[in-house]
């Protein structure tokens, strides 16, 4: 088998036990039990579980958004919509969210799953972003002072879809919500509130 191909297959079976058991039992050792290869062949492709997990992460990134994508000849609203996966059904919709609700509640009691989170997840997601919105502002679709910044205050705004508790589970309004909660968001920040009179 290919190393690409045994990589996708590791990573598929270490996000499922991931979501079966947690972040504490996802060890290296059931991992290689469970894909039925020995432990130097996975530590030859991920030397260790920071960067296994670090694979999972950045395979669930792509679902969260759309980016780098061709978007040049799409209008902004959609373009919008699609970079934030607003078109999925509801059935993967849902997948999303049990996915980022494990990792906030995970992420609360492993500092280092957290890091792995933030820069690989989030911080790879608004990266992705503000050079998206960069590349709109070159083309003069948008003006802002910083790309950077209109990236962060519109993934603030995008995020309130879901709201955290105190235990650090993510409340779920259902799809329909979710999706008109991020229409509006991409309405305001493409066109504000004010009033036209």
């Amino acid at each position: 088998m290919p190393a690409a191909a045994r990589r996708d297959e590791i990573v598929a079976v270490a996000t499922q036990m991931f979501q079966e058991a947690g972040y504490a039992r996802l060890t290296t050792d059931a991992v290689a039990a469970r894909c039925r290869i020995s432990k130097r062949t996975l530590y030859e492709l991920f030397p260790s579980k920071a960067a296994l997990l670090t694979a999972i992460i950045d395979q669930h990134r792509t679902r969260m958004i759309r980016l780098p994508a061709e978007y040049d000849d799409v209008p902004l609203e959609r373009a919008l919509d699609l970079i934030f996966g607003n078109d999925i059904d509801d059935e993967a919709d849902r997948e999303r969210f049990a996915f980022l609700q494990l990792i906030f509640v995970e992420a609360v009691q492993h500092p280092e799953l957290d890091q792995i989170s933030a820069t690989h997840g989030k911080g790879v997601i608004l990266q992705l972003l503000g050079d998206w919105i960069a590349h709109e502002c070159r083309r003069g679709r948008l003006d802002v002072p910083d790309p950077k910044d209109a990236a962060r205050m519109l993934m603030d705004m995008v995020a309130g879809s879901t709201t955290r508790g105190l235990d650090g589970r993510l409340a779920w309004d259902g799809s329909d919500r979710r999706r008109a909660y991020v229409r509006e968001c991409i309405r305001v920040f493409l066109h504000g509130t004010k009033s036209p009179r």
